[in-house]
């Protein structure tokens, strides 16, 4: 809750200053068409200039807030039910949360456990960090080449190599966080 306090605090932010910016252009702008004894007589054009910059102001933060790149974690994520009659996997993590598995696999990185360990234990987890891929009605996990790798019950994955996973079974990434692999069939 408080990290969105923020977002919404940096935008009212960013919106006060656009709208002073373009306030003080006009303004400028003002001073240099009508000279200073000419800006007496059009107070009337000026509050005009300053709702017309509000009006600006709000459009392009709109504009700026649809179109920038946005992180995984302030979007929302929907999960689906499975279907009936097949395996989905989850995985345990620390903060009593799940990562849910399900269909033909999922890549998981570093952006799935911001909020569940410090920052500076995200650093030793990749962007992309291993892939949990099913074949067969079977997880398998397998490292993508990171540098601080993944490790299965105590072995290490390799990238080239997917082991097989079971219900219950330890994952420890990049040597920092230990979580548990669930399956369950519906």
């Amino acid at each position: 809750m408080l990290h969105g306090r923020k977002v919404v605090r940096m935008n009212f932010t960013r919106v006060i200053t656009i709208i002073l910016l373009i306030t003080g252009l006009g303004v400028v702008a003002a001073l240099l068409v009508y000279g200073y004894t000419g800006i007496q007589t059009i107070s009337l054009d000026l509050v005009l200039a300053i709702m017309m910059a509000v009006i600006a102001g709000f459009a392009i933060d709109s504009l700026y807030r649809k179109f920038s790149p946005q992180s995984k974690i302030l979007k929302t994520t929907l999960t689906r039910t499975p279907s009936r009659n097949v395996s989905f996997a989850k995985l345990l993590l620390p903060n009593n949360n799940n990562i849910i598995v399900d269909g033909t696999g999922r890549i998981i990185g570093r952006e799935d456990f911001v909020g569940v360990v410090s920052t500076d234990k995200l650093l030793f987890i990749g962007k992309n960090h291993f892939r949990i891929i099913k074949e067969q009605d079977h997880f398998y996990i397998e490292d993508m080449n990171t540098k601080n790798g993944t490790q299965l019950n105590g072995k290490t994955v390799e990238e080239s190599d997917p082991k097989p996973l079971k219900s219950g079974d330890e994952i420890l990434i990049g040597k920092t966080l230990k979580i548990e692999f669930k399956e369950k069939n519906i």
